[in-house]
């Protein structure tokens, strides 16, 4: 059967992966792995096995176990057919968007309380300027080139960190060189920031959650998080218009 029902490839992957590893009974002993394919079974088993517990998915591993093998052997006669497995996955997908956004939301909402009083505090401190959207910006030093608008792109170095003081990702200490990047490819608050900065400028940025990532949740960017950008405008690439 054609692997088209997922909507998600990733996922389809994951789950034809858990298939093998619910394959048995109990944990899978040394004695088990008989040969490379034993072994490589294993491997993506319990790779994709911690990648879906971390991802919460909710599963029932002794259907999913019992369904892989009448379907592997060549059993067709499915209880729920293609068609119908195409409206099951949709409606779960969305069950399993739904309870991720409520779970994100939960765990977004005291770092975004922490966010909203450190603006509060940090917009009275001096040289700190407010936009009407919020996004709050010192300069740090204040170049005279070209400015940015959206259809340009932008040659940049930046460092990000949280409001803790946690450096997330810089390229000032991996010594890269400047990232170039599309005005209209990249968060709402670094969008506003950029425009306001002049080629040789290097500014400051306090973004609350909802000009930066909002609830999504990661490891190194909690949900609802403050971000905290140095960032220094290179240059600004104006791309000449595709003539016709």
């Amino acid at each position: 059967m054609r692997r088209v029902i997922f909507k998600n490839a990733v996922l389809a992957v994951m789950i034809l992966s858990v298939f093998t590893a619910c394959s048995q009974k109990g944990s899978v002993k040394q004695k088990d792995l008989k040969n490379l394919v034993d072994s490589a079974s294993y491997c993506i088993g319990a790779n994709m096995g911690t990648q879906m517990k971390g991802q919460n998915m909710e599963i029932n591993p002794d259907i999913l176990m019992k369904a892989f093998y009448t379907t592997y052997k060549g059993d067709t006669n499915v209880i729920i057919k293609e068609a119908g497995m195409q409206e099951v996955m949709m409606k779960y997908q969305q069950q399993m968007q739904a309870a991720q956004a409520k779970a994100a939301q939960a765990k977004a909402k005291p770092n975004r309380e922490k966010a909203a009083k450190f603006l509060a505090e940090n917009k009275t401190k001096p040289g700190v300027i407010t936009t009407a959207d919020g996004l709050q910006y010192k300069v740090i030093k204040q170049g005279s080139g070209k400015k940015p608008t959206l259809q340009d792109r932008v040659r940049i170095q930046y460092r990000l960190k949280l409001m803790n003081g946690q450096v997330v990702e810089s390229t000032f200490e991996r010594n890269q060189d400047p990232v170039l990047m599309g005005m209209t490819g990249i968060i709402k608050g670094m969008q506003e920031g950029l425009a306001l900065m002049s080629e040789g400028s290097t500014y400051q940025f306090w973004m609350s959650p909802d000009l930066g990532y909002g609830d999504m949740d990661n490891p190194q960017l909690p949900a609802g998080s403050l971000l905290v950008f140095e960032v220094q405008l290179i240059e600004v690439v104006k791309d000449s218009p595709i003539k016709k």
